[in-house]
């Protein structure tokens, strides 16, 4: 038999389970008005985090977005790529990577990415900075044989000046 406690415990769980399920079925998105308990949920879940959307569930793959350096000093030419063996520094390079689908902040990001180069490659004086947008086709099409291609979308040189 359970005790009280843990028949409380049991229900409190439940409940928040029940939240987050509620929230990764998109719970907000099922009417347009917000009723008062709607929104106690909402607010519940945002104040616990059973609130995410869990979006990692959804039908559609987000793109990816890689940067391509290549750096020269008129004689020698070398192309990489800002990685490390950190994980979690190589994912925070990623977030910043995923800026690059703004189309606004692109030519920013790029002159602070070729900067950043130009300075770990002192003896390049000039680096060619090549976004590359990997495609990931909807589900359908992957089956009936369609591959994730990588596409170049930006491609932008920066030469120093002294």
């Amino acid at each position: 038999m359970l005790t009280t406690k843990q028949l409380s415990w049991l229900l409190l769980a439940g409940f928040h389970l029940t939240i987050a399920a509620l929230h990764a079925a998109h719970l907000e998105e099922w009417t347009d008005r917000k009723p008062w308990l709607l929104r106690q949920l909402t607010t519940y879940g945002d104040f616990t985090g059973s609130g995410n959307i869990f979006s990692f569930f959804a039908p559609n793959i987000g793109n990816e977005i890689a940067v391509v350096y290549t750096l020269g000093d008129g004689r020698h030419q070398e192309v990489t790529r800002l990685e490390g063996a950190n994980t979690e520094c190589n994912r925070r390079i990623q977030t910043i990577y995923n800026f690059f689908s703004i189309e606004e902040a692109q030519p920013l990001l790029a002159k602070s990415c070729a900067a950043y180069m130009l300075r770990q490659y002192p003896s390049s004086n000039i680096v060619r900075v090549t976004v590359i947008d990997k495609k990931v086709p909807e589900m359908a099409a992957f089956r009936a044989g369609s591959q994730p291609k990588w596409t170049p979308f930006l491609v932008k040189d920066f030469r120093v000046t002294r």
